[in-house]
């Protein structure tokens, strides 16, 4: 009868702890999946730093997301003020144009003119996503149409590989974390099951 019972206890832990290893195992293979998928995201988000020029009579800041671009896909951010009023504008037509840099034995990499839409959340900042897949020195023209004319701004926007030794360490340090989480888990449920009569 007590061997029943123990055995019973058993199996009662052991379908209670299932579901826990099973989670465990999913969200360490999403959490490898996502982090090895990485380059393929998109990112919007808030600009941290403007690069800013005077043009006639509007002052115009360009920012990127991520801040330090590495090839791929980059989010470009831009909003037009007027230098007088200090205003910005929600009604501009902003157009986003650009040249590569030149590499060895490579043509330069053109991005046709591509207007730029308002942000949903701020009217007066204007977004596009752009495909810079060349390591180097990128030259971007904004070229805005507002009540006080046309005028346009160059800006260079250095495009580098980022460095891999960070999002390893991440990596590392999660496996590292599930692992101490899985063996304080296992230390528990050894406990509990001594406890249990």
């Amino acid at each position: 009868m007590l061997s029943s019972i123990t055995a019973a206890s058993k199996l009662q832990v052991g379908i209670r702890i299932r579901p826990i290893i099973v989670f465990v195992i999913v969200a360490t293979l999403q959490g490898l999946w996502f982090g090895l998928s990485l380059p393929s995201l998109e990112a919007n988000g808030a600009v941290r730093e403007y690069q800013k020029s005077l043009a006639d009579h509007y002052e115009i800041g360009i920012g990127t997301v991520p801040y330090s671009p590495s090839p791929g896909v980059v989010h470009f951010a831009v909003y037009v003020e007027d230098r007088d009023s200090k205003l910005r504008y929600s009604n501009a037509e902003v157009l986003l144009t650009g040249v590569g840099p030149v590499t060895d034995g490579k043509p330069r990499a053109d991005i046709e003119p591509t207007s730029m839409n308002n942000a949903v959340l701020d009217p007066t900042s204007y977004e596009v996503n752009v495909p810079l897949n060349q390591e180097g020195v990128w030259t971007i023209t904004i070229e805005v149409s507002a009540e006080k004319g046309s005028a346009q701004s160059v800006f260079e926007i250095e495009v580098q590989e980022t460095d891999p030794v960070v999002p390893t360490l991440t990596l590392l340090t999660l496996i590292g974390f599930l692992i101490i989480l899985g063996m304080s888990a296992r230390a528990w449920v050894k406990e509990y099951r001594k406890k249990r009569p």
